[in-house]
């Protein structure tokens, strides 16, 4: 069974064409914190006027977010979350948890604490659960299994099918909210995110890469090396002439496994369904893998009316 067709079957593929982007993932921070109008994103994110527009307009398209108006003259909008955008919350939370844990910070882009009041108030913990046995999922926990009841997808070249996601490398301007900066180095990155998804998939080698996936040699290599400077890649020599290298997830890396696996859940249980080549299964318990994300000090889903952010 090849990489292409579990990638290009993967609702995780699905999800990165609508959020995978640097630009689209600030907006919903931005959104989740609570600012909703053109002027904030603008002011927060210092996302370009026409970039904001067509990102906007993007994510109402999708039934991300949808416009409010709060003034006639002139006519002026606020952009709220849908209830298909809220239940991207659960993601949120995972991102904002890794970021607070493995992200460089200095006093002014070190992410708030989350605080959840659910009959007391105490610090919330987002982990990931299984859906049937209630216990935490991670990587090493799941196991990929091919559905033969279902075909292969030709796909000529997996690039082609996230293409889609308008996404540019760009510098955080200095006076702009910089949390969640370390993290969107990762998954704002269509490259980087398709080479850490297939990784998960199995692949190790500079050589599989490049066959499998189609990226051009250039952005291959500097898409690895960001991965290996961020720590998300160990890169360890398997053949001394010529070297060659195989990239392996450390433990930095594998914890996007639960963010991950979220995100997966708002394509399944929010669009419609498609035939997937593999299915994930929970080893312990044997269920195809669904997941939830709770709070570990209390054990409820966090819904936003009970979380607020509060900074140490």
């Amino acid at each position: 069974m090849n990489i292409e067709s579990q990638i290009a079957s993967n609702p995780v593929a699905r999800a990165l064409k609508i959020v995978g982007d640097r630009w689209t993932i600030l907006i919903l921070r931005d959104a989740f914190l609570g600012r909703h109008k053109f002027s904030e994103f603008r002011e927060y994110s210092k996302i370009a006027r026409g970039t904001l527009t067509n990102r906007l307009e993007f994510l109402i398209e999708h039934e991300i977010l949808h416009k409010v108006p709060y003034s006639q003259s002139p006519p002026r909008f606020e952009y709220k979350l849908t209830p298909k955008g809220l239940a991207l919350y659960p993601w949120a939370l995972m991102v904002w948890e890794w970021e607070t844990h493995w992200g460089k910070h200095s006093d002014s882009n070190m992410p708030s604490v989350l605080i959840h009041n659910v009959d007391e108030q105490h610090t919330l913990k987002p982990i990931c659960i299984c859906r049937h046995c209630q216990n935490e999922v991670t990587y090493k926990d799941v196991e990929r299994v091919h559905d033969h009841n279902v075909a292969d997808i030709p796909v000529k070249n997996v690039v082609d099918t996230i293409s889609a996601q308008r996404r540019s490398r760009g510098n955080t301007v200095s006076d702009s909210d910089y949390r969640l900066g370390h993290i969107i180095e990762i998954i704002g990155d269509r490259w980087s995110t398709l080479i850490v998804a297939s990784v998960f998939l199995g692949l190790s080698r500079y050589d599989d890469f490049h066959q499998q996936l189609g990226i051009a040699t250039n952005i291959l290599a500097d898409r690895l090396k960001l991965m290996v400077d961020l720590g998300v890649f160990t890169r360890n020599i398997y053949q001394e002439s010529p070297p060659r290298y195989e990239y392996k997830l450390t433990d930095k890396g594998e914890s996007l496994y639960g963010m991950t696996m979220a995100i997966r859940q708002w394509v399944l249980d929010y669009f419609p369904p498609m035939e997937r080549t593999f299915k994930l299964i929970h080893s312990a318990c044997g269920s195809d893998l669904d997941v939830d994300v709770i709070c570990a000090e209390c054990l409820h889903k966090p819904q936003t009316e009970k979380v607020h952010f509060s900074s140490q």
